[in-house]
């Protein structure tokens, strides 16, 4: 939309043992200034003063007992909600303080693929965003390089009074430029250290990129999932004990999650899918035992897996999901990021980069669902789901029998060529055999040469038009 985005990755350090010594007494303040009964506070330091631990090894053995002075009692039930808690004060001491961040306009009353309605003076929210924390990992993004830094310092204000510290090294910086606009990275700054501006970072599994496209995602998610499958070739998809349909099942269990991982969010360009479904093809023809020289077409080779494209699972996964941010509440981010706009972006003149809707528009027009009023069947979770599957297994066979009669109207092209269509003059006088082109005549017939020269008389006897300038 024309607009410079920067985001920053900020990680805390030993985050994982975020309650220990000093920060342990700031988790029971926070508890009593909440609300909490003296009573309950001082059961849960109870709980955690003089913590002994045991360390199992492979053998079976323990070691001796040692004292835990950091963190909560793991795997104790209100340990997740202590957490939460600590965070939550974070958050609590920045309000109020931060820029302005992403400024965006939402309406969420319906008609999302009508953007003119976004231009109307009522019924317009505006909103930002600014902060993204979930657990311990954090994203702040702001339009220019001042917000930011004044971003990461209030950030890290509150980080110190609850006795955190940020880890310089581990905290990153992504520059989004705009393309009309195109400026320096920025130079933040963390107690005096520059930090590193980086091409891309990982968030919560998924893979956040100055491109602003899902190129490096799409890589990495292809490598993990060729991890993940050659780390069972040998024991489960190499193993003749084991049927096949057990092995396909096992794929889909465990390699193709992780390729697909976060895919209901991807806006993806034929590139990828190719990517994606040669991947795919090729597992699939590992755990069957296909060959290239058996030379099976991957529509066989689904048909026999009892599986589908990954097109189609791309297409059930989105509209799944996009169904799901529908039905949330209106406060929630996720549904107004769907809904929205950025409020002073703009548009450029000429073509555009592809957008989440637009893909989610066609996805649902490939599926035959009205683009005007499928909001209100997404209202209904069990007929969404319901038509999702049923949509994504129909536009699967209807790509399956596209690509049987492309492959059938190829082999009977290539067995009854229209001859009327051919052009005149380009027949083999050796073989009879027919080209498309002059050029492709001119190296058929160095077949039937030696040492790679070609006769003038031969080309002259098939291609009489050029009979003159050969000559020449």
């Amino acid at each position: 939309m024309g607009l410079t985005l920067v985001m920053l990755l900020i990680m805390i350090f030993r985050a994982l043992a975020i309650v220990g010594g000093a920060i342990r007494s700031a988790l029971w303040t926070i508890l009593q200034k909440i609300g909490c009964p003296d009573k309950f506070v001082n059961i849960l330091r109870l709980l955690h003063d003089d913590m002994m631990a045991t360390v199992l090894d492979s053998n079976g053995s323990q070691s001796d007992p040692f004292k835990v002075e950091s963190g909560v009692k793991q795997g104790c039930v209100i340990a997740p909600v202590l957490f939460s808690i600590f965070i939550a004060m974070i958050l609590h001491l920045v309000d109020g303080k931060l820029p302005t961040g992403v400024e965006i306009i939402y309406r969420t009353d319906g008609k999302l693929f009508n953007l003119s309605r976004l231009r109307a003076n009522t019924k317009v929210t505006t909103t930002s965003v600014l902060e993204l924390q979930y657990a311990d990992d954090n994203v702040v993004c702001a339009h220019s390089e001042e917000d930011l830094q004044a971003t990461l310092n209030t950030f890290a204000e509150a980080y110190e009074k609850l006795g955190l510290s940020l880890n310089i090294e581990k905290t990153k910086v992504l520059f989004q430029q705009a393309p009309a606009n195109p400026s320096a990275k920025p130079g933040i700054q963390l107690n005096g250290v520059t930090l590193e501006n980086v091409d891309h970072f990982r968030y919560l599994g998924s893979h956040l990129s100055t491109k602003v496209n899902i190129d490096t995602e799409i890589q990495h998610h292809l490598s993990s999932a060729s991890a993940a499958f050659f780390r069972m070739k040998q024991r489960v998809f190499d193993d003749r004990d084991i049927r096949r349909d057990t092995k396909v099942l096992v794929y889909k269990a465990i390699v193709l999650p992780t390729l697909l991982y976060a895919c209901e969010t991807w806006t993806v360009y034929r590139r990828h899918t190719k990517l994606l479904e040669h991947f795919h093809q090729h597992c699939l023809r590992k755990i069957l035992q296909i060959s290239w020289e058996d030379r099976r077409t991957n529509v066989s080779v689904l048909e026999e897996a009892k599986t589908t494209s990954i097109e189609a699972m791309l297409l059930r996964h989105q509209l799944r999901w996009t169904g799901h941010v529908v039905r949330m509440p209106d406060h929630r981010l996720p549904k107004q990021l769907l809904y929205s706009k950025l409020k002073n972006g703009k548009q450029n003149v000429g073509g555009q980069e592809k957008r989440f809707k637009d893909g989610l528009r066609a996805n649902l027009k490939n599926c035959g669902i009205d683009t005007e009023n499928w909001e209100a069947l997404a209202l209904e979770r069990s007929n969404w789901r319901s038509a999702a599957t049923s949509s994504a297994a129909e536009f699967e066979e209807a790509r399956m029998e596209g690509l049987r009669e492309k492959r059938a109207k190829r082999k009977e092209r290539q067995a009854n060529p229209d001859r009327d269509r051919l052009p005149p003059g380009n027949r083999c006088p050796h073989c009879g055999r027919i080209c498309w082109s002059r050029i492709g005549l001119f190296s058929h017939l160095r077949t039937h040469t030696q040492d790679g020269r070609q006769s003038s008389s031969s080309y002259e006897g098939s291609v009489p038009l050029q009979q003159d300038r050969l000559s020449k």
